[in-house]
């Protein structure tokens, strides 16, 4: 009789404890898979409630009037004869409305008035005139990031010296600002504007060093509409950055989820 209530007593404690491993277990598993599943979502296309990446229009109208005191008038800016006309490499006078947007240009810098210089950008844009083009990019890198909207065409310009004038003043303004995802904004405005391959790989390359959730939104953004040449820069870049190649959104989320930590992470 006594055995037979030691058996069942060992039977029922093997079966609690059992019973009890089992729900330790049951609960990590469902308690791994909530964490995951409360986990938010870190990109736009996987319904982040917000993305990483900020866009200069999103910037305050304060911000956009800092001055740039100090940076000294570039070397090249086109500058008037003693009879205030601009003219030529043989001396020639360009046309009247040449010489507005000229004397508009050095009077952008003088005057550090970056409304003027950015209201040129459209004109020059149309222009023939490579050297009008020219100054036009000098009064605009002027003024730094707070033009770099309007200096980002002139990177495809088709004169070299204007284009990589606007390259040189495009990442000295880059190196201005100082929130990455602001920064990644303008890159992946760039990367959707240009067209010259390895201008394309030079700009993604700017990714590379900053907020890892940012410059991934931009590569999954990028991807999305970019053209042939930007998805393939960008796709090299997603490599050095998480040393995977991409393959779909649903593994730079994991990536991210596994590699990535937030400020609301550390709280």
């Amino acid at each position: 009789m006594r055995t037979s209530r030691k058996v069942a007593l060992i039977v029922v404690a093997v079966a609690v404890v059992a019973a009890t491993a089992a729900f330790v277990l049951i609960c990590r598993r469902g308690g791994a898979q909530s964490a995951t599943r409360d986990k938010k979502p870190y990109l736009v296309q996987k319904n982040a409630a917000a993305s990483a990446v900020k866009y200069l229009q999103d910037a305050s109208a304060s911000d956009a009037k800092t001055k740039k005191k100090g940076r000294g008038v570039p070397g090249r800016l086109a500058a008037a004869d003693e009879d205030g006309i601009f003219r030529d490499s043989d001396g020639k006078p360009y046309g009247p409305e040449d010489q507005k947007i000229l004397a508009a240009a050095a009077a952008a810098i003088e005057k550090d008035d970056l409304e003027l210089a950015r209201s040129l950008a459209e004109k020059a844009l149309a222009s023939d005139n490579s050297e009008l083009r020219l100054a036009v990019v000098d009064a605009l890198g002027w003024f730094g990031e707070d033009a770099m909207a309007e200096l980002t065409p002139f990177l495809s310009d088709r004169d070299s010296e204007v284009a990589e004038a606007a390259v040189s003043h495009w990442k000295d303004a880059l190196q201005e600002i100082e929130e990455d995802g602001m920064k990644a904004g303008v890159v992946e405005m760039s990367l959707k504007a240009l067209a010259d391959k390895d201008l394309l790989e030079d700009v993604a390359d700017e990714l590379i060093g900053i907020d890892e959730l940012a410059a991934i939104q931009v590569i999954a953004n990028v991807i999305e509409v970019g053209s042939d040449s930007a998805v393939a820069a960008v796709k090299e870049v997603y490599d050095n950055i998480t040393g995977e190649k991409w393959s779909g959104v649903d593994a730079a989320e994991e990536w991210l989820q596994e590699n990535y930590t937030s400020d609301d992470d550390d709280e």
